[in-house]
């Protein structure tokens, strides 16, 4: 199905995230672009996405998740493994790495961001798919919105998005995407 295409950019949406069959959605995504020059972007903060196969180095999870706790008061800029309870620096009980924090600490992910930012930056004049899966409108701008301008720049980009609420394409890029009216999730279990 990706075999035409030299680099694929992947948008992971909350249609995942807490869905309970979205490892093995994971799994068979994860083979069908073994071998790949992939850069996914997460949405979700379950952190399932982690161990489902695909190279870590290349997810970025804007977001944050479950993997590291921070400071609630944002005190230190410092990121704490899940076992800590306690913030060394104040002593305030530590919370999840992610955008319900109230001080979110997006050190977390910038390193990660970083890269995919030059990645991105490599697939100008590239084969490339971006691969929309159940993105919402919640945060547009990190995959649903990126995803369309990517493709309306590169001439040699096509778009395939899957949602089962929000499948609609931009006219601007009608001819070179094609959008699938169903859970992301189940779309993939079935392939």
């Amino acid at each position: 199905m990706f075999e035409e295409f030299d680099m694929i950019l992947v948008g992971i949406g909350e249609e995942f995230d807490g869905n309970e069959k979205a490892p093995e959605a994971y799994k068979k995504l994860a083979k069908m672009l073994e071998g790949k020059n992939i850069f996914l972007v997460s949405l979700c903060m379950d952190d399932v996405i982690y161990g489902a196969g695909f190279d870590e180095s290349r997810i970025v999870a804007p977001l944050g998740g479950k993997r590291f706790k921070q400071c609630p008061d944002a005190c230190t800029h410092d990121l704490f493994s899940v076992d800590e309870t306690v913030c060394p620096h104040c002593g305030k009980e530590l919370v999840f790495n992610n955008i319900l924090a109230e001080n979110y600490v997006e050190e977390g992910y910038l390193p990660s961001w970083e890269k995919h930012k030059k990645w991105i930056s490599g697939t100008l004049n590239k084969k490339l798919l971006t691969l929309d899966l159940g993105s919402t409108l919640r945060f547009p701008q990190i995959v649903r919105f990126p995803f369309e301008k990517i493709t309306m720049i590169n001439d040699k980009a096509k778009m395939i998005r899957v949602n089962e609420k929000l499948w609609q394409i931009p006219a601007k890029i009608a001819s070179k995407a094609e959008s699938v009216k169903q859970s992301a999730v189940e779309w993939l279990i079935s392939l």
